[in-house]
């Protein structure tokens, strides 16, 4: 079997026994096959990649065959899947919404992988592409950075935007989608050959535009659920994915969760920088020689870890801080009163007493030379 044929072959056991199926997408059966088709998917996508290299960043679209442009929807698909993994075996409420948590935030990453490869090679619609460029970290993004998002529930001009920009994006993907079927139409009904090489790669590439819009409005969804996950697993920590799994599940690489999947780089292919010269991924440039050199000729200590109000706030907790002072005053004092009067004075003359009996600077006598 062909690198394409196993990979229809896939692409038709997600969408018959997957996409449509007739199981509960909580039941054991259906996830067991959720995680084998990752697994394959997978596996296919390491020899694309990776052994076969046949899609390489100094490419155009104009230098990818044919038969290998519909392989650049893996990703898409990929995603799709990971949407739908769940760890049924789990008998945590809250650890399996965990789980259910950390594998949308994959599924978030494959669509934006997915996106921004039909941005490097110029097949991602411009309207499409405007949207990629505005977002700041491009392999996380927030939901607010998809649509203009209202600052509040009387924001009528933010309302507004989104509203527009919703309907440009339905206009957009409406277009497509409509040249997509005029184009299928005519390779179901036999007017367009398998061997019109300029035909098919039309087809493939509408596919792919259509797919790009699917899978923006997937994502939307998917960071409106993300949103009420976090809110919901909040309170219980952030336990690992390697410690939430049963031990039948549990993988010797903790890089990897029981589908196989990983976030490193080699699978993921997350790229620093786009051909058109973004940043697509946060990193820091980190100068080991200097560091190296600031070490040796600084002062071999480390600066505080906290300011002078935190560590103050934590002697006061920890009763180390004493407190007093002065004998405080009294403000209620009635000047007119003669008794007090009477003690004001007393003190007064036995402070003079004391001044003249004792010497200045006779107080302390030690350690003079």
């Amino acid at each position: 079997m062909s690198l394409s044929q196993e990979y229809e072959s896939l692409l038709r056991t997600y969408r018959d026994k997957i996409e449509h199926s007739s199981l509960r997408q909580d039941t054991t059966e259906y996830q067991s096959l959720v995680t084998k088709t990752i697994e394959k998917l997978l596996s296919l996508k390491n020899s694309i990649y990776g052994d076969l290299a046949l899609f390489s960043s100094n490419e155009t679209v104009d230098d990818i065959s044919t038969k290998s442009l519909k392989l650049l929807s893996i990703d898409f698909y990929l995603a799709l899947l990971f949407s739908r993994k769940q760890m049924v075996q789990l008998n945590d409420p809250l650890a399996r919404q965990k789980m259910k948590l950390k594998f949308l935030e994959k599924t978030v990453q494959l669509f934006m992988q997915f996106l921004t490869t039909l941005q490097d090679y110029e097949i991602l619609d411009p309207f499409l592409s405007k949207k990629i460029d505005s977002l700041e970290d491009t392999y996380n993004p927030s939901l607010q950075e998809l649509y203009q998002q209202p600052a509040h529930g009387e924001d009528l001009s933010g309302a507004q935007k989104r509203r527009q920009q919703k309907i440009e994006m339905f206009r957009q993907s409406k277009t497509i989608n409509e040249k997509l079927e005029f184009i299928e139409s005519k390779y179901k009904s036999n007017e367009i050959s398998s061997d019109d090489d300029e035909q098919m790669r039309k087809l493939y590439i509408k596919r792919l535009q259509s797919h790009s819009y699917q899978a923006f409005n997937e994502m939307e969804q998917i960071l409106y659920e993300l949103e009420l996950l976090r809110n919901f697993t909040k309170s219980g920590g952030d336990p690992t994915a390697q410690q939430l799994e049963p031990p039948s599940e549990r993988n010797s690489d903790s890089g990897k969760d029981s589908s196989g999947y990983t976030e490193k780089l080699e699978l993921l292919n997350k790229p620093l920088l786009s051909k058109q010269g973004k940043v697509l991924r946060n990193f820091t440039l980190v100068d080991k020689r200097t560091q190296l050199q600031n070490k040796v000729r600084g002062y071999g200590q480390y600066g505080p870890t906290m300011s002078v109000e935190e560590l103050l706030q934590k002697e006061f907790e920890e009763n180390r801080v004493l407190q007093g002072g002065e004998e405080a005053t009294n403000e209620n004092v009635n000047e007119d009163d003669l008794n007090w009067q009477d003690q004001e004075t007393y003190k007064a003359r036995q402070w003079d007493e004391f001044k003249e009996s004792v010497a200045r600077g006779s107080g302390n006598t030690m350690n003079r030379g």
